[in-house]
């Protein structure tokens, strides 16, 4: 098993259920999935999975489910949410699977928090299968920092998307009540 990349911010099992009183099922994760659409062909990963949420609503719509995230508490709640899914700890630098494995992957909220954006693209691409999908999807900015991404810098993540050999990516918008996200997203060759 992998060991997550120590920079991560490893959340306490207190810190985690604190999070779980006020953010059990985000809008984001919800309509993120929704808008990802898997289905029963699908293997979906989720990166950063905190409590499960994407999963669960992944898991309904027929798909087998995983997902990674740096936090052992986040992994064990995750886990009692969607006994199913196979949820390991780990980081999108260091994702523990093997290549080839997914035809959705998704990040949703979670991109901000990599430590080294680059390596995690590039392993997002070694576990997508062959025309895989990868959806990240980040609160829509006005500047240029914070916790998303800003029109230019999802412009910026698409263009790096096609340099590391995604073979199309495209910036779409995407509204979540009153807030605004981007999803920025990439298809893996054939």
């Amino acid at each position: 098993m992998t060991t997550p990349t120590p920079d991560v911010e490893h959340w306490s099992s207190f810190k985690v259920w604190l999070f779980s009183v006020f953010a059990r099922n985000p809008k984001s994760n919800i309509t993120a999935v929704d808008s990802i659409a898997p289905g029963p062909d699908d293997h979906f990963l989720d990166l950063g999975c905190g409590l499960g949420a994407a999963l669960e609503r992944a898991s309904a719509t027929g798909a087998r489910v995983a997902g990674v995230d740096p936090s052992p508490a986040m992994v064990r709640r995750a886990v009692k949410r969607v006994p199913h899914a196979e949820v390991k700890p780990g980081s999108a630098e260091e994702i523990p699977f093997p290549d080839d494995t997914f035809t959705v992957v998704a990040s949703i909220s979670s991109y901000h928090h990599w430590t080294d954006p680059d390596a995690g693209l590039k392993e997002t691409l070694r576990v997508c299968a062959p025309g895989g999908r990868l959806y990240i999807v980040e609160r829509r900015l006005k500047r240029n920092s914070g916790h998303g991404l800003s029109d230019r810098g999802a412009t910026d993540l698409s263009e790096k998307l096609l340099e590391l050999g995604h073979a199309s990516s495209s910036v779409d918008p995407l509204a979540v009540g009153q807030s605004r996200y981007l999803v920025v997203s990439g298809a893996a060759p054939q």
